[in-house]
């Protein structure tokens, strides 16, 4: 009679596992790869065609992740957005310094995130293209664009490169 019916938990009253938290995936990441440096781009994508840039059952985003070798997420739904945050990374272990010249015209990737976000955008494209005509704007007609989200700090890295492509 002196058993509550719960099962014995030795660990209840560790001090140590007190305080822990739960390592994120970042986290965990991170660790495993030491003092790589982690590359992150950040798209985003209209809410009325991820679930073609997903596929079923996650089989165009899980076929990106494996092709390019590069941790891509889709991030939940913010309340009210129209867009969804697409978040692709990787870790580089030695960062080549690339001079940009008069002729940008190579097509290879400098990393795994890279590939993987060219992937990403040709789906978004290929997913909007799809859509068609009747659900774009009349005035969105001749229109493209990609939005990449970029960090306040890396702005006037940007504004600088602006500059040299349109010169």
């Amino acid at each position: 009679m002196g058993e509550s019916g719960k099962r014995p938990r030795s660990h209840r009253d560790d001090a140590d596992g007190k305080n822990q938290k739960r390592r994120t995936d970042w986290e965990r990441d991170r660790d495993e790869k030491g003092n790589d440096e982690l590359i992150v781009y950040r798209i985003l994508c209209p809410d009325g065609v991820i679930g073609s840039v997903i596929g079923k059952n996650g089989k165009v985003i899980n076929s990106i992740r494996q092709e390019s070798r590069a941790k891509v997420k889709v991030v939940d739904p913010f309340p009210g957005a129209k867009d969804r945050v697409i978040t692709i990374y990787c870790y580089v272990r030695e960062k080549e310094e690339v001079e940009i010249d008069e002729e940008f015209n190579d097509n290879e990737p400098l990393c795994a995130a890279q590939d993987a976000l060219l992937k990403v955008h040709a789906a978004i494209a290929n997913a909007v293209a799809v859509l068609g005509e009747s659900d774009r704007k009349k005035k969105d007609k001749d229109k493209e664009e990609c939005q990449l989200l970029v960090p306040s700090s890396q702005l006037i890295l940007l504004g600088n490169l602006v500059q040299l492509l349109r010169n």
